[in-house]
């Protein structure tokens, strides 16, 4: 199946018209960069990131702290024994982290798996400061743990993110969307 996206020119940067054999801009050919795909190549281009925007960033990023604001700062103050604190918050966190991928995933108009990782990324840093600063001493985990377990969070974010991408594709009918 031939590709329907633009000829990007080698020499130029100019995009063509797929099928064009010489570049309209500046006359190379353009034969040798065409490309054919096949069904299984077709397949894994489907779920292959094609740009970045960091407003999905930032959209990413407010969905996570306000979720996390909710359930590890308001969520104790309206029930007293819920006592989110070090590891045990990080690892709640990772768990809203999993859920706002999937969101973020699901309502983005593209394919956006980086975006939310990257989110759950900046989002780890208030959330360590907060649990670190929280936690009564003796109790909390070494800065480390707090580490690891936020780029546990920022993967499980990614996974999260690729999920709520599926989803879209099933439920909107966009199984042959670029």
């Amino acid at each position: 199946m031939a590709s329907k996206d633009p000829i990007v020119c080698h020499v130029c940067g100019f995009k063509n018209e797929p099928g064009t054999e010489r570049c309209v801009s500046c006359g190379a050919r353009l034969e040798a960069v065409q490309v054919e795909y096949t069904a299984e190549e077709e397949a894994a281009r489907a779920n292959q990131q094609e740009g970045f925007s960091i407003l999905w960033v930032i959209l990413a990023f407010v969905v996570y702290v306000v979720l996390q604001g909710l359930i590890i700062g308001v969520l104790p103050l309206a029930i007293p024994a819920y006592d989110p604190q070090g590891f045990a918050g990080l690892a709640i966190s990772v768990g809203v982290w999993f859920v706002g991928g999937i969101a973020v995933g699901f309502i983005s108009p593209g394919k956006t798996f980086l975006e939310p990782a990257v989110g759950a990324l900046v989002a780890a840093i208030p959330t360590i400061v907060y649990l670190k600063w929280s936690t009564p001493d003796g109790f909390e985990p070494s800065l480390i743990a707090y580490v690891v377990g936020g780029m546990m969070g920022v993967m499980i974010s990614l996974f999260g993110a690729f999920l709520g991408e599926q989803v879209q594709r099933m439920t909107r009918g966009h199984a042959k969307r670029r």
